[in-house]
């Protein structure tokens, strides 16, 4: 209810405030203009300070174009500002202003349209780098407008715009347009939000771009329109980037951090199971088998909780890999594993100890219940029949825990495994 009743009084404010625009532009425009350039540049101005302030965070490359070009954006426009007819600042020429808004707009489309291509790229771009070559370009445009007095005629008094003012208004229109183009190819690279906001602000410049086509006069209604519509594309701005940016940071200017932590977090998940897990069975590894019985001892000694370990052997299982070769044994370990797995509860420990060796924990389990499970699995696997139409038998030594040391539990299995292969095989003693 109250972000609603938030968003009707910002709302409400938005329209008064545009009314209140077009009625200063009735009694001055001059002062209109002023307001409309000085609000555009305010915005530019932040969206910089913001930028510039969080770079350190950033990798992302559009963020970082945009963030600094958006400083000589408005730089530009405050010469433009200055510079227009009536202001009286710079008396020897009325028309610089034309001059300057045709090169901060070039400025600005480029500079999205290039921001976009950036988007994918992984390349480390270096911040200071990029606000030495804006420095330069933005001190060319100036200097060819004020110093050198090379850049091309924009007004004429009397006659209206020239050829190139046009001209140059419908290809910075393309630009933004193939900008356009880019920002929907990438669009899965940003927010919903924050990709219906650049689409808009583009398109309202462009329309800003194409009122400024056909006015004839510096205080007539087209102007008073593209005015308008820039101030709707840099309130966008505002909305992408220092509302985005300010109120919800962790979403947007960290959004890459996020990812990366994201990214990080499955990375982790992914070394974890490496680290516990075989990569040939799917079952845990040694290294994780003595963990696990370590925690299983510690619970004995807090509560003597009873638990049991199976060692359990593949009978001949080197006739095998010498009759059928290592990939069939390998199938053969895979299949196992999935029995064992399927043999005993999930909350049991089911491992490979080592080549054709496995261990089975059965927690909250005695001698005698062990043994049950281990005389159940081994008929399960004298009667199954492998790849190839293989039959094996397994050999068990099992031991209950009472208390000593875990690899004193595992010498007495394993020597009871080793008693069951010298007595006969295909069997399980305890």
């Amino acid at each position: 209810m109250r972000n609603q009743l938030f968003k009707a009084v910002s709302i409400i404010f938005i329209i008064v405030t545009l009314i209140m625009l077009y009625f200063s532009s009735l009694y001055n425009y001059l002062l209109f203009h002023t307001i409309a350039e000085i609000f555009s540049i305010c915005i530019a101005f932040t969206v910089f300070l913001i930028s510039w302030n969080s770079m350190r965070y950033i990798e992302n490359n559009y963020l970082k174009l945009i963030g600094i070009a958006y400083f000589f954006i408005a730089f530009i426009d405050l010469f433009h500002t200055m510079s227009y007819k009536g202001m009286q600042i710079f008396k020897d020429y009325d028309y610089y202003a034309n001059q300057l808004w045709i090169a901060a707009r070039y400025f600005e489309s480029i500079i999205l349209l290039i921001s976009f291509i950036f988007v994918k790229s992984k390349m480390k771009v270096n911040p200071y780098a990029l606000f030495a070559i804006c420095t330069v370009i933005t001190t060319l445009i100036l200097s060819s407008i004020f110093v050198w007095k090379i850049f091309p005629e924009c007004f004429v008094d009397g006659v209206g715009l020239t050829p190139f003012k046009i001209y140059s208004e419908y290809t910075i229109c393309l630009i933004l347009f193939a900008a356009i183009i880019i920002l929907k190819n990438n669009k899965s690279y940003f927010e919903g939000i924050v990709y219906r906001y650049l689409l808009l602000s583009m398109v309202c410049t462009i329309i800003s771009e194409l009122a400024f086509t056909i006015y004839i006069d510096n205080y007539g209604f087209s102007n008073l329109v593209g005015h308008y519509f820039k101030i709707f594309s840099f309130y966008l701005i505002y909305k992408t980037i220092i509302v985005k940016g300010i109120q919800e940071p962790y979403d947007f200017i960290f959004r890459e951090m996020k990812q990366k932590e994201q990214e990080l977090l499955e990375r982790n998940d992914v070394l974890k199971a490496q680290a516990t897990i075989d990569a040939l069975t799917g079952l845990y590894n040694h290294r994780y088998i003595y963990e696990r019985l370590a925690e299983e001892a510690k619970r004995y000694s807090r509560s003597n909780c009873q638990f049991v370990v199976m060692l359990l052997d593949i009978d001949y299982f080197k006739r095998i890999n010498d009759t059928y070769g290592h990939l069939i044994g390998d199938k053969i370990l895979k299949e196992l594993s999935k029995i064992l797995k399927e043999g005993t509860r999930q909350t049991d420990l089911v491992g490979r100890y080592g080549g054709e060796e496995f261990l089975v924990m059965l927690v909250d389990t005695n001698l005698n219940e062990g043994f049950k499970v281990a005389e159940k699995i081994r008929r399960v696997i004298e009667l199954y029949e492998f790849v190839n139409k293989i039959h094996l038998t397994i050999s068990i030594g099992i031991e209950e825990y009472n208390g000593e040391k875990i690899s004193e539990l595992l010498n007495k299995a394993d020597k009871k495994l080793y008693a069951a292969k010298e007595s006969g095989r295909n069997k399980t003693i305890k």
